[in-house]
């Protein structure tokens, strides 16, 4: 009996961990469905509300801003949540907002009811990436910890590739519907997860979880998350101005053919899924996150640098140089580097908040392009707004510490 007890609890254990990383990367790509899709759906929805030209792209990014305030706030809330209860309870009560919302979505005809979902939509949201990485970096053991991350964020870039072509093929409502109705079903499916194994074992401490005083209030904690936040600033760079924007940068280079969000964020994000595995196995092949994540981020200034140079480029070189981002997409390696920098009693607060903050920094690059653009135009603006987010992503990097290898047991 005791010799076959163990391999059957083993294997039964294994199980229980795939199952995990399945559900949990299920749960990222409804998250970057319901979250991306208003990226998508941004021209066609304002335009049937009855907006158009300036009013729209106006409009367009205050709801985007909207939502990502929405995801910050919600960010602090669900991560300081997560750890203090554990991580699986406000999975679960993130998924149900923000499902029922996408629900509501479907059914507004005015805009101000349209930037209130939106809104609490980002609240919802806010808690499924940084919960989800971090209850899935908790349960894997750290050599597989990697691979691990990168499928969770790949199934994340797959939601956002499936909520651009869906807007193809489906009405911008009935995509809202559908966002929420399979949201609600994978809350079913995630109620069967179980509780972070090593944030189990935190509880028999009598540290305090959760604490934003000593994440923030201390001088080492404080310095890697600031840290980390701009990271992620290249990639939001790209997406969220250079692709989201799509149609008024198309127009402002002259390029012939209508260009659609909704076609070069998917075309990115096919690519990504190449970019995550690429980034974890150079992260495996160097024993290093920091220089993947440099080499990252140099690939995707000089990406962007050919980007913008104003010639006129056919529209389909234009979607070349998408796919060829997602090659470089940061999200992976980004996401495995700041679960490994706090610890277990601040890992949910952190890792929630942080990756929000990172996409907050959306909010500042809209407003200053909103600034910048009737002074020297669309083009220039985003020139200087690139140049600015990747000094800062090349500076950080240069100071965070090495995490490879780290024991996420460690305090």
């Amino acid at each position: 009996m005791l010799l076959t007890e163990a391999p059957i609890k083993t294997h039964f254990y294994d199980k229980a961990l795939n199952l995990t990383v399945l559900v949990t990367g299920l749960g990222y790509f409804i998250d970057t469905f319901d979250f991306f899709l208003y990226n998508s759906m941004r021209t066609v929805s304002l335009t049937e509300l009855g907006l158009s030209g300036d009013a729209l792209t106006q409009m367009g990014i205050t709801i985007l801003n909207c939502q990502i305030l929405g995801a910050l706030i919600g960010s602090f809330f669900w991560g300081i949540l997560g750890d203090k209860i554990g991580r699986k309870k406000p999975l679960l009560a993130s998924i149900l907002i923000y499902s029922l919302f996408m629900l509501l979505n479907g059914f507004v005809h005015d805009v101000l009811p349209y930037l209130a979902i939106r809104f609490i939509i980002g609240f919802g949201l806010a808690g499924e990436i940084g919960l989800g990485a971090t209850l899935v970096a908790e349960t894997i053991k750290s050599s597989k910890r990697t691979y691990a991350l990168a499928f969770f964020t790949m199934m994340g870039v797959l939601g956002v590739v499936v909520a651009g072509m869906s807007i193809e093929f489906v009405n911008w409502r009935t995509c809202c519907i559908i966002g929420g109705v399979i949201g609600l079903l994978l809350l079913t499916l995630r109620s069967i997860l179980f509780e972070s194994p090593v944030f189990i074992e935190s509880m028999r401490s009598k540290v305090k979880r959760g604490s934003l005083k000593d994440l923030l209030g201390n001088i080492q904690n404080l310095k890697k998350y600031a840290l980390c936040v701009p990271l992620l600033g290249c990639n939001f760079f790209v997406t969220g101005i250079l692709l989201t924007l799509s149609p008024e940068i198309g127009k402002a280079f002259g390029i012939e053919g209508a260009l659609k969000a909704n076609i070069a964020l998917p075309i990115y994000f096919s690519m990504a899924v190449i970019g995550d595995l690429l980034g974890a196995w150079l992260s495996e092949t160097f024993k290093s996150r920091k220089i993947v994540i440099a080499s990252f981020i140099l690939g995707n200034l000089l990406i962007a640098a050919l980007f913008l140079q104003g010639w006129k480029m056919p529209n389909t070189f234009y979607y070349f140089l998408c796919g060829a981002f997602g090659l470089f997409n940061l999200w992976a390696i980004t996401g495995t580097i700041v679960v490994e920098q706090f610890p277990t009693e601040l890992r949910a607060t952190a890792v929630t908040s942080n990756f929000n903050c990172s996409r907050s920094m959306v909010v500042l690059m809209n407003l200053a392009l909103l600034a910048f653009k009737p002074l020297v135009g669309l083009i220039n603006a985003a020139c200087i707004i690139g140049a600015v987010i990747f000094t800062l992503a090349f500076f950080c990097i240069w100071r965070l510490p090495e995490s490879y290898g780290h024991s996420l047991t460690e305090t």
